[in-house]
């Protein structure tokens, strides 16, 4: 690094407006020994008073730092003069000067497109409304299950929603498989959402038979969409999930691409040691 020369300029910093004209004065610093500095462009009608003034510095500070002023000779216009930069009586150092110019800059709120919940509407209605891919709705708006309240805001914004939707993916887990080990099961039936406030990305069912802690293929019988999702738990043989088949975390319903709150999916699995009569090879 060289020393006590230039390190580096930085034009039209700052500006502000003439309190008489609409002329804008541009700032130009320069750092030097760690010290920034003010490059001045003298303009008609401005003295070296008003510009010690204006750089809150003394005449003497000013002198040392520009030996023409030395000669006793007044300024002119067009001249170049440099000033110490000072704030709160203090010479401005380099790092306080770029940290504070970093932490100045005004980055605005991003603003996406949104949706007001209305009436009638649901999470099929309204991405079918804004095309969009429903698992992403879902998963960026932290939709537990198929509620969603009248008055409240969705996120709608396409670009938004595959932004927080690929963040979200790279912290789950490797992509599931299905273990061809004992006897192959096949079913077809109803498939339904997990009743539940937690959120997750991850693909997580609740099947009848299928071992707990296995992966279970499912396949949308609509449009052949398939996924891979890890069982968590047992549906009961009688009360209110008799005549289900199938429950799953909202991502991984949602990623099925289902036209209303159930559809009919194919599952397939494998048990160990189950009898060939209640599989297919």
């Amino acid at each position: 690094m060289i020393k006590n020369i230039f390190v580096f300029l930085i034009i039209t910093i700052f500006s502000f407006s003439k309190a008489n004209a609409g002329q804008v004065d541009s700032l130009i610093t320069e750092v030097s020994n760690n010290l920034v500095y003010i490059i001045h462009k003298v303009e008609a009608g401005q003295t070296l008073y008003s510009l010690v003034n204006k750089y809150n510095c003394s005449v003497l500070e000013v002198s040392e730092l520009n030996p023409s002023l030395k000669s006793g000779v007044g300024i002119k216009i067009g001249q170049t003069l440099k000033f110490p930069m000072i704030k709160n009586g203090k010479h401005v150092s380099a790092w306080a000067f770029y940290n504070a110019k970093k932490k100045s800059i005004e980055i605005p709120a991003q603003e996406f497109k949104t949706h007001i919940v209305k009436a009638g509407e649901t999470i099929f209605s309204i991405a079918k409304l804004y095309d969009l891919d429903i698992s992403y709705l879902v998963e960026a708006n932290n939709i537990s299950d198929n509620i969603i309240k009248i008055g409240g805001k969705l996120i709608v914004d396409k670009t938004e929603l595959e932004r927080r939707v690929k963040s979200n993916e790279k912290k789950t887990s490797p992509v599931l498989i299905v273990s061809p080990i004992g006897v192959r099961m096949q079913e077809t039936g109803v498939a339904e959402v997990i009743n539940t406030s937690n959120r997750t990305s991850k693909y997580l069912a609740m099947h009848r038979t299928a071992p707990v802690g296995s992966n279970i293929k499912i396949t949308n019988e609509a449009n052949g969409i398939t996924i891979i999702a890890r069982v968590v738990g047992n549906l009961g043989l009688v009360g209110p999930d008799e005549n289900i088949m199938l429950k799953l975390s909202p991502y991984a319903f949602y990623k099925l691409r289902p036209k209303d709150t159930t559809l009919r999916a194919t599952v397939e699995y494998y048990l160990p040691n189950a009898k060939k009569s209640s599989g297919l090879k």
